[in-house]
């Protein structure tokens, strides 16, 4: 392919030009897969060198530097696809997430934000109940030493699960009143066996006791 285009020697036609962008793109993944970053980051290299406008190069690039440890290297990369398409709404939340993991808490807020500043009447990113973004948020703002802030985010969770519960039993009498009785039972089913068990519920759990924690123990080296 890098000579002539070609899967193979003896073949007479060329191949599209996007099968050797791909090529690239998944022996990127495959060298990544195995831990191997300086082949993984060779060919992402060439993907993106011949198709520099694959936002999916840049996450994929971002992703390989996050394995290796470069949480920054791994934030500018995922700021770089985001650009690409201002539009997307998945690859903004994404851009954010990575922002708040390399410790840019200001970036990362205003990044998420974006997409909230266009519904067009007052509202904030906890409105949305973003459980993940706010557990990222928490994460960021313990690592810097910011317990209070970070307790405060991680609240946010616990009023969310509490709205929901509200939710439930306040969508009891609309259930029965419409007959939408298996979609209430597959209410009752998530929020007593699903919502508690959710991964970034747990983990923010167990960020509170870890938070205590500190707390605690701070408070003995005082004393």
């Amino acid at each position: 392919m890098d000579k002539q285009m070609t899967l193979e020697d003896h073949d007479e036609e060329e191949q599209d030009p996007t099968v050797y962008l791909w090529l690239n793109y998944f022996i990127a993944q495959h060298y990544k897969f195995k831990g191997d970053v300086a082949n993984a980051l060779k060919f992402v290299d060439a993907a993106i060198a011949h198709t520099p406008t694959l936002l999916e190069l840049y996450t994929l690039k971002g992703k390989i530097y996050s394995m290796a440890g470069d949480r920054k290297a791994c934030s500018e990369l995922h700021e770089e696809a985001r650009l690409l398409d201002t539009a997307d709404r998945a690859i903004n939340a994404i851009a954010a997430m990575q922002q708040l993991k390399a410790e840019d808490y200001d970036n990362g807020l205003k990044t998420m934000k974006l997409f909230v500043s266009d519904c067009g009447y007052n509202v904030t990113v906890h409105d949305n109940q973003t459980i993940w973004f706010e557990l990222e948020c928490g994460n960021c703002l313990y690592n810097q030493g910011r317990y209070r802030e970070a307790l405060k985010e991680w609240n946010h969770i616990e009023k969310h699960i509490e709205h929901m519960n509200d939710d439930h039993a306040d969508y009891l009498l609309y259930a029965f009143r419409r007959f939408t009785l298996q979609a209430f039972d597959e209410l009752i089913e998530m929020m007593d066996d699903k919502l508690l068990q959710n991964r970034y519920v747990i983990l923010a759990a167990k960020n509170y006791l870890r938070l205590n924690h500190r707390v605690n123990k701070m408070r003995e080296t005082e004393s």
